[in-house]
């Protein structure tokens, strides 16, 4: 009886080693680190940088390069931990400064754009003309590698493909 208890512990033990290392695994809390690590097992790098958010406190985020079909696009992840989101996005996507004469017609189709995606959206900034392609993901429910992989890889496709088709659409508003 206890050779049988003692292998049922030990492979509670192996089983239970096994599901640390799965990709299925839900990591909870979701940490900078823990990202870090999903993005190494994907064969990316990144790096740490420090960066100003909305509120005008100082954050840390990942940024890292991944190379698409249309290019190469820098990713940007920040963990929004006070209401549990991970926001990542598309560093400078598109540029729409505000003294070009386009940019007015491009913003309404770009609005009328974020209502046709079902992930991601596009985000303008005024005084640098940068449009990011960005998406968050709420994490209280912790996060797995699969999941992570999965939304990188959305993004990252997202902005690949409808890169060419908003590059024609602003030569043409710019005319």
């Amino acid at each position: 009886m206890k050779k049988i208890f003692a292998l049922i512990i030990a492979i509670a033990l192996v089983g239970t080693a096994l599901a640390e290392v799965s990709p299925r695994t839900v990591h909870y809390p979701v940490t900078l680190e823990r990202i870090g690590s999903f993005i190494k097992d994907l064969g990316y790098t990144f790096d740490k940088v420090n960066t100003q958010n909305s509120a005008g406190k100082v954050a840390e985020r990942l940024a890292l390069d991944i190379r698409g079909d249309e290019g190469t696009w820098t990713v940007g992840i920040e963990l929004l931990e006070d209401v549990q989101i991970l926001y990542i996005y598309v560093e400078d996507y598109l540029d729409l400064p505000l003294e070009n004469p386009g940019t007015v017609p491009m913003l309404t189709y770009l609005m009328n754009q974020n209502w046709k995606l079902t992930f991601g959206r596009l985000e303008w900034n005024i005084s640098t003309g940068e449009v990011r392609l960005g998406h968050t993901l709420p994490i209280d429910d912790g996060l797995s590698a699969e999941v992570f992989g999965a939304y990188l890889s959305s993004i990252v496709s997202i902005a690949d493909e409808k890169y060419p088709e908003y590059i024609i659409t602003i030569e043409n508003f710019a005319r």
